[in-house]
């Protein structure tokens, strides 16, 4: 008979705060001023990186990462963040295992918060595309 294997424990602390954390670099350069479009094209890069790494570390699907490394080859400035943002989430947040879902701002007490939703990777939903990375 063999043993189920056991899930590791995801973090206590919020989704949304640690994804913010995580996406810090590409929205800091953006200013106080940033539209809301350029906010969300930083989201969504830090949503595919967050999520290909999560992947490869927790499944070991290295499917994204590929997809994500060769999206962005034949541009060093791009592939140059990604890089940088893949070893901030293994350095950084490498122990929070939770695949990033839908996420959006909100007005909650007129304060603009980020809301995030937090997702297991060992269950997968085959109708969205588990990075953002659209193909």
């Amino acid at each position: 008979m063999t043993k189920a294997k056991r899930k590791p424990k995801f973090p206590d602390r919020k989704i949304s705060e640690t994804f913010l954390h995580f996406a810090e670099p590409l929205l800091e350069p953006l200013g106080p001023h940033a539209t809301e479009e350029q906010e969300n094209q930083a989201l969504q890069i830090a949503f595919t990186v967050w999520n290909a790494v999560v992947y490869e570390t927790a499944n070991g699907n290295t499917h994204f990462m590929t997809m994500l490394q060769n999206l962005t080859g034949g541009q060093p400035e791009v592939a140059a963040l990604v890089a940088y943002m893949i070893s901030r989430k293994r350095t950084l947040f490498g122990d929070d295992h939770r695949l990033v879902g839908e996420f959006k701002f909100v007005q909650k007490d007129g304060e603009r918060r980020l809301r995030v939703e937090a997702r297991s990777p060992y269950r997968i939903d085959s109708t969205r595309s588990p990075t953002g990375i659209c193909w």
